[in-house]
């Protein structure tokens, strides 16, 4: 297992995967040249083991992801100003609703510029997910993969086992429940 303890390049990769070995490689000699990019080397991609970097909620709450640790997670990436994610969050929310007592969590990043906007957003749509401001961290995972929403899921153990680039139907976000 390879871990950082830096809160901006928060990681864990395990497995024998040599390209997994091949991409701690390349972060570590990378850190050791742009300690603060470590974020950017290190690619979300489905079956890694990962362990999200820290995150503030729009409450003030960190999250605690150890905690969360034996749930299934969604994480999406949306902004107060995209119609994709005005049309996908509240199915995601019914969603949330519907599963959360079956081991279901959502925690959502807002790209907006400012808290207000994303506050203002929350409170409009009624929305019970959890959400937070994208940090440097967060925006270089997002910047990964261009296009809003995203939508990660991991699985009990902390794997990838879902990742989507696109507004997502009431049919594909209900697909999750194959990983409750």
């Amino acid at each position: 297992m390879w871990s950082s303890s830096s809160p901006m390049a928060s990681f864990t990769i395990r497995g024998r995967d040599p390209r997994s070995r091949r991409q701690v490689i390349v972060g570590l000699l990378s850190l050791a040249v742009h300690p603060k990019g470590f974020s950017q080397v290190i690619r979300w991609s489905i079956g890694q083991q990962v362990t999200p970097p820290p995150l503030t909620l729009l409450d003030g709450t960190l999250v605690d992801w150890g905690a969360l640790r034996g749930k299934v997670i969604v994480l999406e990436f949306w902004a107060a100003w995209c119609p994709f994610c005005a049309r996908q969050n509240p199915i995601l929310d019914r969603f949330y609703r519907a599963h959360q007592s079956r081991g279901l969590e959502v925690i959502t990043v807002s790209l907006d510029k400012t808290k207000e906007a994303a506050l203002a957003y929350m409170r409009k749509g009624g929305y019970v997910f959890k959400a937070a401001m994208a940090n440097e961290a967060w925006t270089a995972i997002y910047q990964q993969r261009k296009g809003l929403p995203q939508l990660f899921v991991m699985d009990r153990t902390g794997k990838l086992v879902m990742i989507e680039i696109r507004e997502l139907m009431e049919e594909d976000i209900h697909e999750i429940t194959r990983f409750l």
